[in-house]
């Protein structure tokens, strides 16, 4: 895997819980209630392609920053509330859950674009394109 961002596996994940306060993380997830956002990130030439799972969440109910090259997904997970009936069994947590996450390059973020679809937000951040380089010939 290329360097786009710093590999995380479960254990590192149950760190960054445990210490994130002493010592955050810059692609880390915060949890409020036990729901984190899973993401993958693809990298194209053009652009960051980034996946996020958020099933059952209203696109209103979703908030997306990104600056430079830092990008945050922010969900509120609500309890619908069911009229005139006795809950049984409750096993869905509600809460805010957020990502944050630091991607190798800039993005522009004026063109960036967001769907959401069956559960899953994606985001497409192009990258800004960088200047040509070229040797000057000195006279």
């Amino acid at each position: 895997m290329s360097n786009l961002i710093r590999y995380y596996n479960p254990l590192d994940r149950a760190f960054d819980r445990a210490l994130g306060v002493l010592l955050p993380s810059v692609n880390a997830d915060s949890v409020s209630g036990g729901r984190a956002i899973a993401l993958d990130v693809v990298e194209t030439p053009e652009a960051y392609i980034v996946k996020a799972e958020l099933p059952g969440i209203a696109k209103d109910k979703i908030e997306v920053n990104v600056e430079d090259r830092d990008v945050t997904i922010g969900a509120e997970f609500l309890d619908a509330v069911d009229a005139g009936g006795k809950t049984l069994w409750k096993e869905r947590t509600f809460s805010k859950a957020s990502r944050s996450i630091r991607l190798p390059e800039a993005v522009n973020a004026n063109a960036a674009q967001a769907k959401h679809v069956d559960g899953v937000l994606q985001l497409t951040l192009p990258k800004i394109a960088k200047a040509n380089a070229k040797q000057i010939t000195i006279q």
